[in-house]
C-alpha cells in the first residue's frame, strides 16, 4: 500500500502577508527599524529571506531605514583575530546573512556586534563602531560603546521588530546592562574606579556582569503596555521602541536588583553604589 504525503501543517507566508502584519503592526513609511528574526519560525514563506527584507522596505519606503544584526559567534573566542568586514558571515539567521550580501547595505566594523543597514540613516548609523569605546564588558569597549550603532539606536528610538523571535534575542540588553556598569563606575572616584573596573567580566576574562532574564523582562514591558504585536504565518511579531527597552528595563532592574542579577554581581551593585 502506498503511503499517503503527510498534509503540511505549516502555513504559507507571502510578500503580501507580510506587508499587512507589518503595517498592522504600526511600521509606516520614513521608519528606522531594527529587525530581530527568524525565517524558520514563521512556517513557508515563499521567495524565502528576500520576501521577509522585501516587504519591510516595501512598507519603510526610500525614505525608511532598514537595520539589522550581523553577529558573529562561531569561533567565540578568536573573532577578533579572524574578523573580516566584507566576508565574516552573520551567524544569527539566514534573513541577517541575506541582508547583509544586498547591494547597497552598510555594515559596521565591529567583530562580534556589528550591524547591517540600508537606507538613509545607515551611514550614520554604522559609522564609527570601531573607534566607539568608554563602556567596558564582556565584548571589549566598543561594542556597545559610545558612538556604537547600539548607542545610535537608542538616540533615535528606532523601531525595534522581534520577527518570529521573543526578547530572548534581544541584543539592545547588552546596552542596558553596558549602562548600569557604566553609570556604577562613573559614580565612583578614580581609584574605586580603577578597583572595581578590575571585578568587571571583560573579552574572556572571569569577572561580575548584569545578566538577567530577558523572558521575564519581556512579561515585564508587555504588562507595562510597551509591546504591540500581530500574527504573521505561524509566529507572532513584536514591536518596541528603543528608548522603551532601554530606560524601562533599567528602571525595572533598578528597582529590584535582588530579584534580576546573580549574588556576585549584586554585591559589587551594592559596593560600587555605596562609593
Amino acid at each position: 500500500m502506498t503511503q499517503k504525503k503527510p498534509i503540511p501543517t505549516s502555513p504559507t507566508v507571502t510578500k503580501p502577508d507580510i506587508i499587512a502584519g507589518l503595517q498592522a503592526l504600526g511600521l509606516r513609511t520614513g521608519d528606522t527599524v531594527m529587525v530581530h528574526s527568524s525565517l524558520s519560525n514563521m512556517g513557508y514563506v515563499v521567495g524565502g529571506a528576500d520576501t521577509v527584507i522585501d516587504a519591510f522596505l516595501d512598507v519603510l519606503g526610500p525614505a525608511g531605514t532598514l537595520c539589522m544584526p550581523t553577529l558573529c559567534q562561531k569561533d567565540k573566542e578568536r573573532r577578533f583575530e579572524t574578523w573580516n568586514i566584507a566576508t565574516s558571515p552573520s551567524d544569527v539567521g539566514r534573513i541577517t546573512e541575506t541582508f547583509r550580501l544586498r547591494p547597497g547595505v552598510i555594515r559596521s566594523d565591529h567583530a562580534t556586534h556589528s550591524v547591517a543597514a540600508f537606507g538613509p540613516k545607515a551611514v550614520e548609523i554604522t559609522a564609527g563602531h570601531k573607534t566607539a569605546g568608554g563602556r567596558p564588558g564582556p565584548w571589549r569597549d566598543a561594542a556597545f560603546g559610545h558612538g556604537s550603532p547600539w548607542e545610535k539606536f537608542y538616540e533615535l528610538n528606532v523601531r525595534y521588530v522581534f520577527f518570529g523571535v521573543t526578547l530572548r534575542v534581544n541584543t539592545m540588553r547588552h546596552f542596558v546592562q553596558s549602562r548600569i556598569v557604566e553609570d556604577c563606575l562613573n559614580a565612583l572616584s578614580l581609584e574605586h574606579r580603577v578597583a572595581f573596573s578590575a571585578r568587571i567580566q571583560v573579552w574572556y576574562s572571569p569577572g561580575v556582569w548584569p545578566n538577567y532574564d530577558d523572558s521575564k523582562m519581556q512579561e515585564r514591558l508587555s504588562a507595562l503596555g510597551l509591546i504591540r504585536s500581530v500574527p504573521i504565518g505561524s509566529a507572532t511579531v513584536l514591536l518596541l521602541q528603543a528608548r522603551d527597552i532601554v530606560d524601562h528595563s533599567r528602571r525595572i532592574l533598578e528597582a529590584e536588583p535582588e530579584r534580576w542579577f546573580s549574588p556576585d554581581f549584586l554585591t559589587w551593585y551594592r559596593e560600587a553604589r555605596q562609593g
